[in-house]
């Protein structure tokens, strides 16, 4: 009977260890799985941050595509826009020239 209690006790202890290692496992495992929450959050906010600018992104994209098409036809409009400015320019000269020929002439006479 000693060698049963022996061999009970034996395996008693046994028991306490296994159930001492699997409190101990399972802890890590909870432990493990707060932290794979807390990650899962904080990529849900960074995933949702990285969509409003990906939004932004694609707004911004379509105003400069906006504006190069502006700036096209304004490139487009230069050469004649600098041509009447150089007949405008030529038309101011040429009155101003005249003026200063009639006043001299009014002058002189």
């Amino acid at each position: 009977m000693n060698e049963q209690n022996h061999t009970a006790h034996d395996n008693h202890a046994v028991l306490d260890v296994r159930v001492t290692n699997l409190e101990k496992v399972v802890s890590r495992v909870s432990e493990a799985v707060e932290s794979i929450a807390t990650s899962l959050s904080s990529l849900t906010r960074l995933e949702e941050r990285h969509e409003y600018t990906k939004q932004a992104m694609e707004r911004a994209f379509t105003s400069i595509g906006k504006q190069d098409e502006r700036i096209t036809k304004i490139e487009l409009e230069m050469p004649s826009l600098k041509m009447v400015r150089g007949w405008v320019i030529t038309g101011v000269l040429g009155i101003m020239g005249i003026l200063g020929v009639a006043i001299l002439h009014l002058v002189l006479k």
